[in-house]
């Protein structure tokens, strides 16, 4: 395990991280991964991710506020326009509405959503719905892991075979198409 610093990072770089909240748990419990956000690095300092509020940039130290535990992956191979891309693209979405219908549809796609999805009819009718308003409009707004991995779509630079419209934060670090940078926070 590598400790890193701001200075170590690049722009288009992938925070995946854990906080210490609620959600971050449920996320956490339904993916069985001990990883519950992605967030990208867009350079000097800043962050652009889709939190509860929507999509926001914010300094990574606010970022990383609640986190207690946060790797930095790189995308293999990048070139400079590619990261141009990924950055305007996700600076572009900055002010849409976070995913809630989007996350609940995705999350059936989860370790722990299959399971939920086949024991309980109301909830897989639930994440039906939600897959479907995502795949009928899905930038109107976006959850964390497909803000990011749509970025790199756009890019011609995807990290995943699933559409980030069905992904999960846990997708990123066993991607063959990311290395790992270092750790910025770790238990």
């Amino acid at each position: 395990m590598a400790q890193i610093t701001e200075a170590d990072m690049k722009a288009a770089d992938i925070i995946i991280s854990t906080g210490s909240g609620t959600v971050s748990a449920v996320i956490r419990a339904g993916s069985v991964s001990k990883y519950s956000h992605a967030a990208l690095y867009i350079g000097d300092g800043q962050v652009i991710e889709a939190i509860g509020e929507g999509v926001v940039k914010q300094p990574l130290s606010t970022a990383l506020s609640d986190d207690t535990l946060a790797v930095v992956y790189r995308r293999k191979n990048l070139n400079d326009d590619q990261v141009k891309v990924i950055v305007n693209y996700a600076s572009g979405q900055v002010g849409k509405k976070y995913d809630y219908a989007g996350v609940t549809g995705a999350s059936k796609y989860t370790v722990g959503g299959m399971a939920l999805h086949i024991l309980s009819l109301p909830l897989a009718v639930v994440q039906d719905i939600g897959e479907a308003i995502n795949t009928i409009s899905p930038e109107s707004s976006f959850f964390c892991s497909e803000l990011v991995l749509m970025a790199f779509k756009k890019a011609n630079a995807p990290i995943t075979f699933k559409p980030p419209t069905v992904s999960a934060p846990s997708d990123i670090p066993g991607s063959h198409q990311v290395q790992y940078v270092g750790h910025l926070k770790s238990p």
